[in-house]
């Protein structure tokens, strides 16, 4: 694969060396970090370093080592902060950190950078990465801990502490009333021939929200199984990592007029499954832990006189000291997936599209650039497909885990299985410098990648010649105030400077520039850490946005302009109103489109 920003990493390596006091060297990618031998970095720098406290005037930690993991994007995408894990004891389990990974959480991914200035990138993650570690060993913010639980719970916190392989969504809408409440329903997806996936649907006895699921699962052939799960309704204990269980530590957790029957429930079941509610960030997640399987082959004991309850909770036998799996319910209520979203007589033509970014807006595109009389399709995205997208995603339930171009293959085949479409489960990226020529053999090119400096390169591709094809660009502002579609035409492109002020300021934007600097927090929200952020738009908003400008790419297609045209899509604008957003202009009016003229 062409390295395209090789002598970029290169320069950034010396500047850096250049800029740091501490130590700076290159780590071979056959060292004994995991993280080292990923496929998602193609270099790694290592620093020796320390981490001092200028309010104390003490060192911390005398001597650390940093890494710095670069991808083949970078610095289209920022570097990766690890450290190392023999490091591990002297930092200890703080917020925005993980036990195995020992990373650092600096950015998340909607940040946007300068990638102009790589070294500035790097120094700015060194900095804010040992912001990070010097108030978590000074547990300064503590507190982080509450909105990133889910990322921790969810995390190995030692060698020995295990989580539940199968994926468990959940369809608990209403409190259980009882310990017995709750069952959880098996089933098996297969991605394909060879590869089969195992996930559960939590849900509530007392609703009757799993019949459709059941229905579905009937329809497809299938006989899913269903288990019986222990429901605690309070649990207290259960802040902070590491959140390691052996099968005795669970038993604190079991109230004492729950013991009895807790009892009961484990000598009845050969699966035994315990979940308990905890609410963070006003949603309630449903957490738990699945006991392993216990063994009555003990010598000095008679089979008939061991019960499995006894055989994993007396201190006296090996199975008490065996660690729990725990699992977190992946929600699929719609009140959360509301939260995450917001003719013959035509002339036939064949058209060659290529769609990269399989998301919300790139999927629903799909759905109606397939409209053109069943286009041959080239899709890209290396990402699949989660719950939290589906209310907002063409695709929906039967598609979760699939790679989203591979879903939306899926999808279409069922509608015509002799329909043309070619997919890739790369980057767009990676895909482009390994297929210039497929590329340049498109009739159109459509980019929905929300990743703004990734779509910048490409038009300085366009600008440089490398890609010859037209080229739009959608992407959508926070709450969808506003939607944007470029196209560029290769023979007449518009001054990238004149389009784009500063790192990410578009001429044509809704919302005022300094806007997206002000009220970061308002415009990316997150469920729990770091990498659950998401942008807030409905899918109601999304809907109206393509179709205002569905026509406009319709009518570029057909007539084929030779020149560069930019529209700028306005949305409800009452809720720019409520939340004291500003707008570029005050003359916008709701749900009209703009033709921007250069």
């Amino acid at each position: 694969m062409t390295d395209v920003f090789k002598e970029i990493r290169s320069d950034t390596y010396i500047q850096l060396k250049n800029s740091l006091d501490d130590e700076v060297s290159k780590v071979s990618k056959t060292g004994n970090a995991a993280f080292l031998r990923s496929e998602r970095f193609c270099e790694v720098w290592k620093i020796e370093t320390g981490l001092y406290d200028d309010e104390a005037s003490v060192w911390l930690v005398e001597e650390l080592t940093i890494y710095v993991a670069l991808g083949i994007q970078f610095p289209l995408e920022p570097a990766k902060i690890f450290y190392s894990k023999s490091d591990f004891e002297k930092i200890g389990h703080i917020p925005h950190t993980s036990f195995f990974a020992n990373d650092v959480c600096v950015f998340d991914e909607f940040v946007l950078v300068d990638e102009n200035n790589p070294t500035g990138i790097v120094l700015e993650q060194l900095k804010k990465a040992k912001e990070t570690l010097i108030q978590g060993i000074k547990e300064k913010n503590v507190g982080d801990f509450k909105d990133e639980f889910l990322a921790y719970w969810n995390t190995s916190g030692n060698s020995k502490d295990k989580l539940l392989s199968e994926t468990i969504y959940c369809l608990v809408d209403k409190k259980p009333r009882s310990f017995d409440s709750l069952s959880l329903l098996t089933y098996s997806t297969k991605l394909s021939k060879k590869e089969e996936v195992s996930s559960g649907i939590l849900f509530n006895k007392e609703e009757d929200l799993i019949t459709p699921y059941k229905e579905y699962f009937e329809n497809l052939g299938q006989s899913p199984k269903e288990y019986n799960v222990f429901y605690i309704d309070n649990i207290k204990g259960v802040e902070r990592p590491p959140f390691s269980l052996t099968c005795y530590d669970t038993l604190n957790f079991i109230a004492p007029d729950k013991q009895k029957s807790f009892k009961e429930y484990f000598n009845k079941n050969t699966e035994r499954l315990v979940a308990f509610p905890k609410v963070l960030n006003g949603t309630t997640y449903f957490l738990g832990w699945h006991y392993p399987k216990v063994d009555f082959k003990i010598k000095g004991f008679r089979k008939n006189g061991l019960t499995p309850f006894r055989l994993t909770f007396q201190k006296t036998l090996p199975g008490h000291a065996k660690y729990v799996k725990r699992f977190a319910t992946d929600i699929l209520t719609e009140n959360r997936l509301i939260k995450r979203t917001a003719s013959d007589a035509q002339e036939q033509m064949d058209y060659k599209l290529l769609v990269a970014g399989i998301g919300s807006v790139g999927s629903n595109l799909v759905g109606l650039l397939n409209n053109l009389n069943n286009p041959e399709f080239t899709l890209v995205d290396n990402d699949k497909l989660s719950s939290e997208n589906i209310k907002r995603h063409l695709l929906g339930f039967n598609y979760l885990n699939q790679n989203k171009a591979v879903a939306v293959i899926n999808n279409l085949k069922q509608k015509l299985p002799s329909q043309k479409i070619h997919i890739s489960e790369t980057s767009v990226f990676d895909y482009y410098n390994n297929n210039k020529d497929w590329f340049n053999q498109q009739d159109f090119i459509f980019l929905c990648l929300g990743k703004l400096n990734l779509e910048k390169w490409f038009i300085k591709e366009l600008a440089n010649g490398n890609l010859t094809k037209p080229t739009f660009i959608l992407w959508v502002e926070p709450y969808l105030i506003g939607g944007q579609l470029l196209f560029f035409h290769p023979d007449n492109l518009p001054n990238l400077n004149y389009l784009f002020h500063d790192i990410y300021k578009y001429k044509f934007a809704i919302i005022e520039h300094e806007e997206f600097e002000r009220k970061r927090d308002l415009f990316v929200l997150k469920e729990s850490g770091c990498q659950t952020t998401y942008s807030p738009y409905s899918s109601t908003h999304l809907s109206l946005f393509l179709t205002s400008i569905y026509p406009k790419i319709i009518e570029i297609i057909v007539n084929k302009p030779a020149e560069s045209l930019f529209f700028s899509w306005i949305g409800d604008l009452s809720i720019a109103d409520k939340l004291d957003i500003k707008l570029r202009s005050n003359s916008f009016e709701s749900y009209t489109l703009i033709h921007n003229q250069i």
